[in-house]
């Protein structure tokens, strides 16, 4: 009778995947990917016009605040003009409206926004066309007095000539005079400077991150990692990816109130539950993966370097090459995409506890998971079998198309995979790939709710 092999790592690679199984999972992927891509819209979550409209708000504060700021300086901050904000801010509620989305805060705001876009007066807008009353100056004022208010509440009774206007600090210029908008102005250019910073400091270290990238293009895996058929990745990855799904909709189903009967509400988790939740589905597909390909958890540390030394100067001139790229695909495709309602904002980041969420979420739990199915796991088995440059461009669309961006976004997500992926090539190790995503993550975020969600 032959000697079995004792070593489990030759079994895994013995292992033979059979096409049909393969098959059915990537048709039942494919079907969710379709499904999300072009399927019939669900509308839009709860709060989403009243995320639109802080962000609308905060950007027309912004406008009015920098005004004096140089054109250049407002485009490397990501601040438009005020004639610019308007127009994407009508844009944006008429979408809400389209949609059946708009509130009556929602609606209130456009009656004003809309005539000021074409330099009208806001009193002459379509109130009783949206089903509203005329605008009360009393109550905007005691919104005033309050510090409640919103942008577009001091702009009408400015523009209509409110009498006594001047007791609530209406004068020419308020905008710019109101100290929440200074407050704000200065948040934008300290939180979005210092990601510029980084950028600078990055770009000294580009000559190494172009020579890394050729060295990853021409690498090969090694050891255990190097050797998996890539049959057995691809279905390892397909099989995380969709016990993820599954996770994630079990969650979605035992709070939704459906199982409480017809008429139950959904359950209300606490913040720090719901933190630990969005966790968990991120961590799912990674460890479900690494229970399949390894069988002790210092084996997937040694072999994919989830505990090396990340190389920071890659990452550094990984991420100021990323931000330049990006400038030029947000001025290109993103300048001809529909507008987006919440401005890419998440009501679930707003207060404290949002971010922490952002922070738990996106600049951790996201880069590490992520991480270890997308490069660790699907890019490493690709390039065992097409090398290095085809499993760049296909983990990376891969990585894109699961993400359920525009065009500007698919695009610039897909970027920022294919450079995980060299650094990951070129390093040999993972948490070089994690801490490049993590600080592009970071660099979204925390600015993000620095100037829109934090509070004024």
């Amino acid at each position: 009778m032959p000697k079995q092999d004792a070593n489990p790592y030759r079994q895994i690679l013995r292992r033979h995947v059979p096409e049909p199984v393969l098959a059915l999972l990537l048709f039942l992927m494919g079907v969710w990917l379709w499904e999300n891509h072009f399927g019939e819209a669900s509308g839009y979550e709860q709060g989403t016009c009243r995320i639109a409209l802080v962000k609308i708000d905060r950007d027309l504060r912004l406008a009015e605040a920098t005004a004096g700021l140089p054109p250049l300086l407002r485009t490397v901050l990501a601040i438009d003009d005020r004639e610019k904000v308007l127009k994407t801010a009508v844009d944006m509620l008429d979408v809400l409206g389209t949609e059946q989305a708009l509130s009556q805060e929602g609606k209130y705001a456009l009656a004003i926004l809309e005539p000021l876009r074409r330099g009208r007066d806001p009193a002459t807008g379509p109130f009783a066309a949206l089903g509203l009353p005329p605008p009360d100056p009393d109550s905007i004022e005691r919104r005033i007095l309050a510090g409640s208010d919103a942008w577009w509440d001091r702009e009408f009774l400015r523009k209509a000539g409110r009498p006594g206007a001047g007791e609530v600090a209406l004068p020419a210029g308020a905008g710019e005079s109101d100290p929440r908008n200074r407050g704000l102005a200065l948040r934008a250019i300290v939180a979005r400077g210092a990601v510029w910073l980084l950028v600078l400091a990055g770009l000294g270290f580009l000559p190494h991150v172009f020579r890394s990238y050729a060295r990853a293009l021409r690498s090969r895996g090694q050891g255990y990692t190097g050797h998996w058929p890539v049959a057995l990745g691809i279905a390892v990855f397909l099989l995380a990816y969709l016990a993820s799904l599954g996770f994630g909709k079990a969650i979605d189903f035992s709070i939704s109130g459906v199982p409480g009967g017809e008429g139950a509400a959904p359950v209300a988790l606490p913040s720090w539950l719901f933190v630990l939740l969005d966790a968990a589905a991120r961590f799912v597909p990674a460890l479900i993966a690494l229970g399949l390909l390894f069988r002790r958890g210092r084996h997937a540390v040694d072999r994919l370097g989830l505990a090396a030394r990340p190389d920071g100067a890659l990452v550094l001139g990984s991420f100021a090459l990323l931000a330049g790229v990006d400038q030029i695909l947000r001025h290109t495709l993103g300048a001809s995409a529909a507008p987006d309602p919440t401005g890419g904002l998440s009501p679930m980041e707003s207060g404290p506890w949002g971010l922490i969420l952002a922070l738990s979420s996106a600049c951790i739990a996201a880069p590490v998971a992520e991480e270890i199915l997308y490069r660790g796991v699907l890019f490493r088995s690709l390039a065992n079998r097409l090398r290095v440059p085809a499993a760049t461009l296909l983990s990376a669309t891969v990585f894109a198309i699961v993400h359920f961006y525009t065009a500007y976004g698919l695009v610039s997500v897909g970027m920022l995979g294919a450079a995980c992926a060299l650094s990951f090539a070129a390093t040999g190790r993972l948490t070089t790939a994690i801490l490049l995503h993590a600080l592009y993550n970071s660099a979204i975020k925390i600015p993000e709710w620095i100037v829109y969600h934090a509070p004024l």
